[in-house]
């Protein structure tokens, strides 16, 4: 059995690396709308708006359930 400690500091951890990838996922998005007139602007368009979902949805499991 896991103590309650270890859990929530597992948990702290978690909450903390979903933020960091959003922000990472929006930065990328920011960069990749000022050059999207060059496929790695899309690129990076298209892969921070990937981020910033699957970290939206991942939250959303962990909230509702």
């Amino acid at each position: 059995m896991v103590s309650p400690r270890i859990e929530r500091a597992t948990m702290f951890l978690h909450n903390n690396l979903l933020l960091v990838l959003f922000i990472l996922g929006i930065i990328a998005m920011f960069i990749g709308f000022g050059f999207r007139d060059r496929n790695p602007g899309i690129i990076l368009l298209g892969t921070g708006f990937l981020v910033a979902l699957f970290v939206t949805i991942r939250k959303a499991i962990d909230v509702f359930g």
